[in-house]
């Protein structure tokens, strides 16, 4: 009994003890427990993907991105052309509708926008159910440019198709012909147009890339910027049919759900093969970015890939201005992630010799490999430049005599000054010396008066001491 009372009182002493010891020590075990092996603390956040799934991802110093639900996407700066984000960009695949901006900058570049279009079997052909269209009817005459609101916005493949056929002066061949030619010049290289309205065709496809570039030179036309801005239009009455009335189709511009701040517009896209497609086309702060998701499973999940893209573009990046002081390199902006400077980028240049003589100067800017900008400048041909150093030179004679004429002016002004200062100088050096000679003879004169004086004082007191002598002479 008593040894159990003694087991009990150690009991209570050593507990507290025990309590104090596990509570000191916790702390460390949670964070040791917290921790993954090689010293790196777990997350919640799932990991980046790495660069063979998004290209982007594997730049160093690059902003990084999660996946998307978009199987193929490209971001690109619309102001430099430099791609900022890609997944899969160069991958061929149907780009559906976003044909139609192809055909529009196209018909914009070649049609007269007043013309009037007689619509044809060719684009009543697609005015079919299950194929997005404004029913139109063979002989009805519309005006060029509500048929390219038709296109854009309602995304008319009756009125793509009409379109391609009256560009194309009566052929749609000849026009997609001018489709594939416009699409090569501009630099695609993984694209071919079977038709001008982008209905499924085992021939038609296209690639994220190369539809930003093509937004990216549609973009520069006002009109399509004001074409693809527009939220509702209405195509008057014609000599076959009543106004219609239509809308926008692209969410970021005419719902309060997915409204975006800085969008300008874009294009949507649909068929079984193509999945949702969507091109986008936002601005802020003075730049412009391009972004087009292909591919997609759902519109909603296009729309919200399109969105983290864009503000991915917009938030993660700026445009950066290169000068030159003495104009012997290509100047203009390039892009790269904010918070890096010039400094960091490496250049690579070319120089081309054109048809006129003139030297074309390619300087490529490339930021951890990746390109950030190119800027080119040409400078005048060796003819001209032989021309303005011969007229330089003829004018060398009669410069160089103004240029002596000058000296000699400048040489006789010189002369004529050092003389005025020399007679200056001489006349003050004269005064000088009169002063002096005249405080020298003040101070003989001084000197004399004082010399007298004393020989006076010594006369007078000799002849005191002398008289004395007498006086004391004379009393003994």
């Amino acid at each position: 009994m008593r040894n159990s009372r003694k087991l009990l009182h150690g009991v209570r002493v050593l507990l507290p003890a025990v309590f104090l010891i596990f509570a000191l020590a916790f702390p460390a075990f949670a964070e040791e427990a917290a921790e993954a092996p090689g010293g790196q603390a777990e997350s919640s956040e799932p990991a980046y993907p790495d660069a063979s799934i998004i290209q982007s991802n594997g730049t160093e110093g690059w902003p990084k991105l999660y996946d998307m639900a978009s199987d193929y996407f490209c971001v690109m700066d619309a102001d430099t052309g430099v791609i900022l984000a890609e997944k899969g960009m160069d991958t061929e695949t149907p780009p559906a509708s976003l044909t139609k901006i192809l055909t529009t900058m196209l018909a914009l570049e070649n049609g007269d926008l007043d013309a009037e279009v007689t619509m044809t079997s060719t684009g009543v052909s697609y005015a079919v159910g299950g194929s997005s269209n404004l029913y139109t009817q063979v002989g009805e005459k519309f005006v060029l440019r509500d048929m390219l609101y038709g296109v854009m916005l309602k995304s008319a493949n009756d009125m793509a198709t009409q379109v391609g056929e009256f560009i194309g002066g009566g052929s749609l061949d000849r026009f997609l012909e001018m489709m594939n030619a416009r699409a090569a010049e501009l630099g695609c290289r993984h694209s071919y147009f079977a038709n001008s309205c982008g209905m499924p065709n085992e021939a038609h496809h296209s690639s994220a890339h190369d539809l930003a570039l093509i937004s990216k030179e549609a973009l520069k036309n006002p009109m399509f910027r004001e074409i693809v801005h527009t939220k509702e239009y209405t195509i008057p009455a014609t000599n076959m049919n009543e106004a219609r009335i239509f809308q926008n189709h692209h969410k970021f511009l005419v719902t309060s759900e997915y409204a975006y701040d800085g969008i300008i517009g874009g294009k949507t896209g649909y068929t079984d093969l193509a999945g949702s497609c969507l091109a986008t086309y936002v601005e802020r702060d003075g730049r412009t970015v391009i972004v087009i998701a292909l591919h997609c499973l759902g519109m909603d999940n296009c729309l919200l890939d399109t969105r983290e893209l864009c503000d991915y573009g917009l938030e993660e990046f700026e445009n950066v201005s290169v000068t030159s002081d003495d104009g012997s390199a290509p100047t203009g902006l390039i892009t790269l992630p904010k918070g890096h400077s010039l400094t960091e980028c490496t250049t690579e240049e070319t120089k081309e010799t054109l048809q006129d003589g003139s030297v074309k100067t390619t300087v490529s800017y490339s930021f951890g490999g990746r390109p950030v900008g190119t800027l080119t400048g040409v400078t005048a041909p060796p003819a001209e430049t032989e021309a303005a150093a011969a007229e330089e030179e003829a004018d060398a004679p009669e410069d160089a005599q103004a240029e002596a004429d000058a000296a000699n002016a400048a040489g006789n002004e010189e002369k004529r000054s050092s003389a005025e200062v020399t007679r200056a100088s001489s006349g003050g050096l004269v005064k000088i010396f009169g002063i002096l000679i005249a405080a020298l003879l003040l101070l003989i004169l001084i000197l004399f008066v004082v010399n007298v004086r004393l020989q006076r004082k010594r006369k007078r007191e000799a002849h005191l001491r002398q008289r004395e002598q007498d006086r004391k002479g004379r009393r003994r």
